[in-house]
């Protein structure tokens, strides 16, 4: 029986062309074996070093300050929400919270409001010295962070602007502006200018093409660029640490720098905790409109 079948089997490879299968060439068998191979290492090296520090920073977060030390298993002996509660009882998280909120929501709606008008006029019209104005426009990311801190926080002095939330967004602004131009510019560019010459023929102003017409056509595009400017505006610590001073302006970065301890067992559980409920919004939010931010930045990406 088992040579009936792979005669039948032969038979039908040779109607379609393939040779048998006692004839195929064992090297190729063992190069796409090999190829496999080569492409699932990598992947399993980067989901280890990816999802490891997050696996060892949720065991912390249930445990108790002794078992941290005395427990180095990833199963916490006695797991407890105390430090989770302890966390969000506490002022300082729900004040830093409610900053980081503000400041993220705050530079994603001015990175758009600048920087959609912005694209759409380097995308659509032709002027002198557009190409090195674009060019011209990626200068800020250049620079790091820690290069502008000092003009920064004279100029936020001067301007009595200092320990202000408006600040920080007015500054975030103007680190994202460069990437968010040059995203949406190859976005535009990529949508048909026929659509937009009918809108005109049929009496829509510039303003109303770009309302109604490329903006719907542009979301993607722009749900990236918010996505960007949000997490930049959350994370971002040493412009924080910089041009705030009171507790009331500071936002969750800092506030997790302030819980390192110096005296006595530091609370190790507290700053998990602390942490993990930093990232979770960020992650929702991202799981929500993670499509839309791959074909954003695949679409921006062919300029």
């Amino acid at each position: 029986m088992t040579d009936f079948a792979h005669t039948t089997a032969d038979a039908a490879r040779a109607v379609t062309g393939q040779p048998p299968e006692s004839r195929r060439p064992t090297g190729a068998k063992f190069t796409r074996g090999l190829r496999q191979v080569l492409l699932t290492l990598p992947l399993i090296a980067l989901v280890v070093w990816t999802v490891a520090p997050f696996l060892v920073t949720l065991s912390v977060s249930f445990k108790d300050r002794a078992e941290v030390f005395s427990n180095p298993s990833l199963i916490p002996a006695n797991p407890n929400f105390d430090a989770y509660r302890e966390v969000l009882s506490s002022e300082s998280f729900t004040t830093s919270f409610l900053n980081s909120a503000i400041v993220g929501v705050g530079t994603t709606l001015l990175t758009l409001v600048i920087g959609v008008p912005a694209a759409y006029a380097f995308a659509r019209f032709n002027f002198r010295g557009r190409h090195l104005l674009l060019l011209f426009t990626l200068l800020p990311r250049l620079v790091p962070s820690l290069g502008i801190m000092v003009p920064i926080y004279r100029l936020a002095v001067a301007t009595g602007m200092l320990d202000k939330r408006l600040t920080l967004i007015i500054v975030y602004t103007g680190m994202l502006l460069p990437l968010a131009v040059w995203l949406m510019v190859g976005f535009f560019q990529q949508i048909p200018r026929e659509i937009e010459e009918a809108a005109n023929v049929d009496g829509a102003s510039l303003w109303g093409r770009l309302r109604y017409i490329v903006a719907p056509l542009a979301a993607p595009a722009m749900i990236t660029i918010g996505v960007l400017a949000f997490r930049e505006a959350w994370n971002e610590f040493t412009l924080v640490l910089v041009l705030t001073s009171t507790p009331g302006r500071r936002t969750l970065p800092f506030e997790l720098y302030l819980m390192q301890g110096i005296e006595g067992i530091a609370n190790f559980p507290g700053e998990a905790a602390f942490t993990l409920l930093t990232v979770l919004p960020f992650i929702l939010i991202y799981t929500r409109v993670e499509k839309y931010v791959v074909a954003g930045l695949v679409t921006g990406s062919g300029k």
